[in-house]
This record gives C-alpha cells, sequence and structure tokens, in this order.
C-alpha cells in the first residue's frame, strides 16, 4: 500500500497534472493567498467534478468526492475547505433540486467553469432554514436580498453566491424555502475583510455584503414548503458534513505522510497516528457510498455526524503526535506544515459543532427522531 494512492490516481484523473502542481507548492506555498491555487483549479475545471455529466459535468459521486478531498486537503488544505462549499452545492442542486431552473444554472457553471460560493444556513431538519440578517422582499420577476454573509469561503473566485432563504408571503415563493443563486457581479454585491487568521487564509474567506440586489426567478430554486423539506435539508447536510470531514481528514493525512516521508518516530508511532485516520476514511467512505446508492435519513446523518466528531479527535491525536516526532526545532524554525498542523482542528468550527449535538444524538440514539441544533 501507498499511503493515499488510491486518492491521488483519481486526483489525477480527474484533474491531470493538477496533484503534481500542488505538490510543487508544499502546503505552505498552496495556502498562500497569492499562490492563485484557486483560480487554478476553477481554470483546471475542478469545480465540475461532482456536477452530472448530463449538465457537463464529470459525473463523479460522492464516494469519490471524499476521496478527492482527501486528496487535496493532503497538499492544499485551504483549498479543500474552500472547494467543500462548491462541491457540496452543486452536487445538492443537481441531485435533490433537479428541475429546470437547477439544471440551468448547473449548465451554465459547468460551461464557464465557474466557482460556487455557499452560504448555506443551518437549522433543524425541516424547520426554518434562512439565516437571519438577510432581508428577502418580493419583486415582479424575483426577489430582492439585502444582508451580509460571513464567514464566506471563495468570495474572490466565486461566479455565484448562494444562499437559503424564506420566500416572503407576497412573493410566488410564499410559505417555501428558497434557494437563490446571486450573480458574483450582480449590482449591489460587494466583498469586505473578514478572515484574520493566517491558517487557511488560501481559502477566500470574507464578507459578503447584498445591498438590495436583485435576482431574476431564472437564478431562484425552490426548496419546498420546510415541513415537506426534511429530506432535501438531510441530504444537503450529508454532502456537506461527508465533504468537510473528508478534507480535514486529508489534511491530517497530509501532515502523518510526512512521519513516514523523513521516517520520524518508530513503526509503533507512525502506525498509531494513521490508523485512527485510516478507520475514519472507511467510515466516511461507507456513508458515501450509501447516499451514492439513495439512501437519505436521519440514520445516516446521524452516523455522518458521529463519524466526523470521531474524525475530530482523531486528527487531534494524530497532529498532535506528529508535532511531537518533528521536534521542537521544526516548531521553532516554523517548517513546512507548521500551519496545516493548527489548519487540521478547524473541523471543530464547522456547524453543527459536537456539543450543540449530544442531547440530539442522544435522544436519536434513543430511539427518536434525529434534530439539528
Amino acid at each position: 500500500m501507498i499511503l493515499l494512492a488510491t486518492e491521488r490516481d483519481l486526483l489525477e484523473r480527474a484533474l491531470p497534472g493538477f496533484d503534481e502542481r500542488l505538490a510543487a507548492l508544499g502546503t505552505d506555498g498552496a495556502d498562500d493567498p497569492d499562490s492563485g491555487v484557486v483560480e487554478e483549479f476553477r481554470a483546471a475545471g475542478g469545480g465540475n467534478l461532482l456536477i452530472p455529466a448530463g449538465l457537463g459535468g464529470a459525473g463523479l459521486g460522492c464516494l469519490e468526492g471524499v476521496r478527492l478531498q482527501r486528496a487535496v486537503g493532503s497538499r492544499a488544505p485551504a483549498l479543500a475547505v474552500g472547494s467543500t462549499m462548491h462541491h457540496y452545492k452543486v452536487a445538492w442542486l443537481a441531485r435533490e433540486l433537479d428541475g429546470p431552473v437547477a439544471a440551468s444554472v448547473l449548465r451554465r457553471v459547468a460551461a464557464e467553469r465557474q466557482l460556487v460560493a455557499s452560504c448555506g444556513a443551518e437549522g433543524r431538519v425541516g424547520g426554518s432554514l434562512f439565516t437571519p440578517g438577510i432581508e428577502v422582499s418580493a419583486l415582479p420577476d424575483g426577489l430582492r436580498i439585502s444582508g451580509t454573509k460571513r464567514p464566506c469561503s471563495l468570495v474572490r473566485s466565486m461566479g455565484l453566491l448562494s444562499l437559503l432563504a424564506a420566500g416572503p408571503e407576497d412573493s410566488a415563493y410564499a410559505g417555501q424555502l428558497v434557494n437563490v443563486l446571486v450573480p458574483a457581479d450582480a449590482p449591489g454585491v460587494s466583498r469586505q475583510p473578514f478572515w484574520r487568521n493566517r491558517v487557511l487564509r488560501a481559502a477566500q474567506t470574507d464578507a459578503v455584503v447584498l445591498d438590495g440586489v436583485h435576482v431574476a426567478d431564472s437564478m431562484i430554486v425552490p426548496v419546498g414548503l420546510p415541513s415537506h423539506s426534511a429530506q432535501r435539508i438531510t441530504s444537503n447536510m450529508l454532502w456537506f458534513q461527508l465533504l468537510i470531514t473528508a478534507a480535514y481528514l486529508g489534511v491530517a493525512t497530509g501532515q502523518v505522510e510526512r512521519l513516514f516521508r523523513l521516517d520520524r518516530g518508530t513503526a509503533g508511532d507512525r502506525i498509531a497516528a494513521l490508523a485512527p485516520l485510516e478507520s475514519v476514511a472507511a467510515a466516511l467512505e461507507s456513508a458515501a457510498r450509501e447516499l451514492d446508492a439513495g439512501r437519505c435519513d436521519d440514520d445516516l446523518l446521524g452516523r455522518v455526524l458521529l463519524t466526523r466528531y470521531t474524525a475530530q479527535r482523531a486528527i487531534a491525536e494524530a497532529t498532535d503526535r506528529v508535532l511531537e516526532l518533528l521536534g521542537g526545532m521544526a516548531f521553532v524554525t516554523g517548517g513546512e506544515g507548521a500551519e496545516a498542523l493548527l489548519a487540521s482542528r478547524a473541523l471543530a468550527f464547522h456547524p453543527p459543532a459536537e456539543s450543540a449535538m449530544r442531547e440530539p444524538l442522544d435522544h436519536w440514539l434513543r430511539g427518536d427522531g434525529l434534530v439539528l441544533a
């Protein structure tokens, strides 16, 4: 076995030469916001990989998406995290909101190699999912959107901004959740600095301000009544949780790989660092296969959340071991990958937080439904 061989072989087939390019940059180079790595990814067609072939994309499924994000994460942490925000949204639009509006938008995304910056809201399955602070009003031919979305990744490279909202009562979307796709160059769209941490800077995570932005009906995808949209929202969450966990798992695996490359520690040290990560990867792939096969329910989401929270602990343990075995001089001199070690911990900050989900998961494991907190 060669560590990450399956994942990197897939990346090479999907985007020929891109893995080699990332390897040449190194993790520090790829995570430099001036590296242009996001734009290279976009130009290479990276955003088309999870769009169905019938809409102009590569037609890859969730299992392949999990492997791709792990491969990218091992080389370029910020790109893996940022691209997840595009991948999960286009995959969800194509598979759960597969009507004429979504199809038309995705064909354009694929043809123009656009990236979609996602500002999806989190909330209760089947409940209120629109984010407070966004004002939505009716227009004769669409909606007017105002507010600030932050944090939001890919803001400098995005072609579209995607967000969930509640349809105004005086609109054609009254009572429904809608997915609004805002062109990045629409009048009233601006960007503001927000991200101050050095870690994951290349993900282009800042604030997007919407000042009375007109969004035409042709860019609005109805999700449905909240009471009837639970499965669609569950699908959204499954795609996100699987891909974002795989991205951070890749970041940690790339760091453990350095132990093997530099022959640091004992054989036992290296195996102890890697084994929990491989176990998490197997669990992610199993769940991804089920999603690809059409399963989408609370039990699968519950298992995926348990896997994600297990991944957080496995990543922390593995990267602690890497930091210790690489030694103090590597830390003092800011050796390659120091920021990636810290970046790997950021999985804990993506919703829903483990602390908020302990009670809901406990109720679910006792036989109740799963409610997102």
